[in-house]
Order: C-alpha cells, then sequence, then structure tokens
C-alpha cells in the first residue's frame, strides 16, 4: 500500500488530539477572562467618574436654585402686577382718548359761551394781550 492510503480513524482521533496543546488553550482562556475583567474594572470606573460628575454637578444646580429661588418668589408677583399695569394702562389711554372726542362738541360750546360774557381764548402763539374785562376798565 502507498502513504496516501486513508488512516485509520482512530489514529486521526489520536493525531489530532496530539495536535492539540491544552496548556496554550487555557492560557488563551485566562488570557481573554483578564481581558474582559480589566475591561469590565475600566468600564464601571468610569461609571463611577460619571456619577460623581453629575452629583458634583447636581449639587452646584441645587445651590445656585437656593441662591436664585427666593429672590424669584418676591419678584414675580410685582412683575405680573407691573404687566397688569401696564395693560390697564394701555385700556385708560384709549379711554380718554374717547372721551376727548366725545367732549370735542361740548368745548366748543363752551369757548361760545364764554365769547357771551366776554372771554376769549387765548390764542395759540397770540400776544400777551389781557382778555379779562376789568383791566379794561381801569
Amino acid at each position: 500500500m502507498s502513504d496516501s492510503s486513508p488512516q485509520n480513524p482512530i489514529e486521526q482521533l489520536i493525531a489530532l488530539a496530539s495536535a492539540i496543546d491544552p496548556i496554550e488553550f487555557a492560557s488563551r482562556a485566562v488570557e481573554a477572562s483578564k481581558r474582559t475583567t480589566e475591561s469590565l474594572i475600566q468600564i464601571l470606573e468610569n461609571f463611577a467618574s460619571t456619577v460623581d460628575n453629575l452629583n458634583r454637578t447636581t449639587t452646584r444646580i441645587n445651590s445656585l436654585l437656593d441662591e436664585v429661588e427666593e429672590p424669584l418668589r418676591r419678584v414675580m408677583p410685582q412683575v405680573g402686577n407691573a404687566m397688569n399695569a401696564a395693560a390697564s394702562l394701555g385700556e385708560i389711554a384709549t379711554t380718554l382718548g374717547e372721551l376727548t372726542k366725545r367732549l370735542g362738541p361740548l368745548t366748543t360750546l363752551a369757548e361760545s359761551a364764554g365769547g357771551l360774557f366776554g372771554f376769549r381764548p387765548p390764542k395759540p402763539g397770540g400776544g400777551a394781550t389781557s382778555s379779562s374785562p376789568q383791566t379794561a376798565s381801569e
């Protein structure tokens, strides 16, 4: 028989088993578990650092809110009142504008009636003439 003839399956199994080095596989498994453990520890350290940073940030935000919250609580009602007052002033200005429009004819009537008694309304840009009848009689 030639050397290229198939070997006995048991001989093939023994040849494969002899090619396997259990110590090498064990060392590879230990190295892989060591790397995994180191990575897990690094992840946990990063997570702990992140939580610590969040705690410090939360403490700073809480202290800032403690300083700002009380003055804001005191000021906000006045701000609301000021906004309401501004709206009220707008309504008052509108009402006064309507009142002057409605009193226009009454003003004309009062000027005419004053003319009957010798009172003359001052002329715009006019001189300093006296409009009272007493100065003319003296």
